[in-house]
């Protein structure tokens, strides 16, 4: 980051003006208001306001001096009305907290006085002129770009109306001695050129501790950062290594469970059961974890070749028969031919698993899950309807967030971390495709995983073959353009 052009030129001041420009800075502070301090901008905005009301004061009790010494006590009444304004804005800023106000009230006061000026020192050509034109720019630095637009305006109109005036012959005479005029018009643009200086000077020195203050908090954040890495990769380690060395031990006691429910009968039989179960969930509960940890870390590696999207999905559902069975509920795979998409095979069965397993999960029991295979266009899309209870569309706007909470929940008291579907977006993204969700309240869901469609001469030899050719087998054709519900009575693959 570029170092402030205030840095700099602050190392080549005294050190005894570095000393009272600080003492000013810091008297200055008790006239900037608490609620003037919500933002760094508001800050400087207030503390130009309150050093423009100083500065003011202090310039103008010079020049009403110097004009009452040679005798122009017209221009000093101006000066020093101007002045007594330039001395209560800094407690009026204090008191109110108000930096629009107060920012107008000094620029409209610096335009009322140097136009009066102008008017009484002769017009066009006199050093008032030269102030005028300073205006918009002390209104930018503490209002803004569109309130000094409105003063540049305003400027420029007194500045071509006095000019007019002067091309018409109008003639405005300076009220003072004529013989005055050399010295108030060089003590009036000498100073300007210290006046601007000073208010550069200290708007530099603002903006330079605006940018150490920046720095600071940005050399925090990134020590903060660089710290909640350290924990996350921690985290992500500790939980990796947790989940992994969990999925043993629990296979082992699903294993034993399982053969309990086989050799006993009764009450052995039915904890079998129940430990079976919670081992279950708890294993889909590792698995979710450990595969979103691998996709967080960039290890899951995709493959993407062409592959029979259909014959894999329909090797997936072979997986969810027993749950269907503990639900009593039916997944059908509607017949059709082989359909080619450029697809990782691992990464497609998770996602079968995980749109099938959510399916199961928030349809009641006894109903339908319709599985679909079919090309559309250049995608191949794979397609889970449920006759679950539907997604609000507030739900399906944070539909694939990770451990994203929704209104609906399991039928038969599932468990669910909500990565699933994180997972499934990531993966389709890894293989070049998207999901999507169809859904309105009340009437299910359709997910639906969108992949490239393999082109023709792309497919391997004897590719294009009937599903049934794929070990599909006993599924009877359902025309793919007929609605699921509609779609009659085939026979099931469990």
């Amino acid at each position: 980051m570029e170092k402030p052009a205030a840095s700099n030129l602050l190392q080549i001041l005294p050190a005894f003006a570095l000393r009272a420009l600080a003492g000013f800075s810091e008297a200055l502070e008790r006239f900037v208001p608490d609620s003037c301090r919500a933002d760094p901008d508001s800050t400087r905005r207030a503390r130009l306001i309150a050093h423009f009301g100083v500065q003011g004061t202090i310039f103008g009790a010079i020049y009403a001096i110097f004009y009452g010494l040679i005798g122009h006590f017209e221009g000093a009444k101006v000066i020093l009305v101007c002045s007594a304004v330039f001395a209560a804005v800094p407690y009026i800023l204090r008191h109110t907290g108000n930096i629009g106000m107060t920012g107008h009230l000094v620029v409209g006061t610096m335009c009322a006085g140097f136009t009066q000026l102008t008017l009484i020192e002769g017009g066009i050509h006199c050093h008032a002129v030269a102030w005028l034109a300073a205006v918009p720019l002390c209104a930018l630095l503490i209002l803004g770009l569109r309130p000094a637009a409105i003063w540049s305006g305003v400027c420029f109109l007194v500045g071509t109306i006095i000019a007019v005036l002067t091309l018409s012959g109008v003639t405005l005479e300076p009220l003072y001695d004529p013989r005055w005029r050399d010295l108030i018009d060089a003590a009036g643009n000498l100073g300007i050129i210290i006046f601007l200086f000073i208010l550069g000077l200290v708007f530099e020195v603002y903006r330079a501790e605006a940018f150490n203050r920046l720095s600071a908090s940005m050399d925090e954040l990134a020590a903060s950062n660089e710290e909640l890495v350290h924990l996350n990769n921690e985290k992500t380690e500790f939980l990796g290594i947790a989940a992994h060395d969990l999925r043993n031990p629990l296979t082992a006691i699903i294993g034993h469970a399982d053969l309990l429910q086989i050799e006993t009968r009764g009450e052995a039989a039915s904890s079998g059961r129940q430990i079976s179960k919670a081992g279950r969930r708890m294993l889909e509960l590792i698995t979710d974890l450990l595969d979103a940890n691998a996709i967080e870390e960039g290890r899951y590696a995709s493959q993407v070749e062409p592959q029979d999207l259909r014959a894999l999905v329909f090797a997936g559902l072979q997986h969810h028969t027993s749950a269907a069975e503990r639900k009593r509920s039916t997944v059908q795979l509607r017949d059709g031919e082989a359909c080619w998409a450029q697809a990782d095979r691992k990464a497609v069965l998770q996602v079968v698993d995980n749109l099938v397993s959510n399916a199961l999960k928030y349809s009641p029991p006894g109903s339908l899950v319709l599985v679909s295979v079919e090309a559309v266009g250049e995608w191949v899309e794979f397609a889970v309807h449920d006759q679950g209870p539907g997604l609000s569309e507030s739900d399906q706007a944070k539909l694939f967030q990770k451990h994203t909470r929704l209104s609906a929940r399991p039928t038969a008291g599932e468990s669910s971390v909500g990565l699933g579907l994180s997972i499934v977006k990531r993966l389709a993204e890894a293989m070049g495709g998207g999901v999507r969700c169809e859904s309105k309240l009340g009437q299910g869901a359709i997910f639906i995983l969108s992949l490239r469609a393999v082109p023709a001469e792309l497919i391997p030899k004897g590719g294009k073959v009937l599903a049934e050719g794929s070990g599909v087998r006993g599924v009877e054709k359902i025309a793919p353009a007929r609605p699921w519900s509609a779609a009659g009575e085939p026979e099931t693959l469990f």
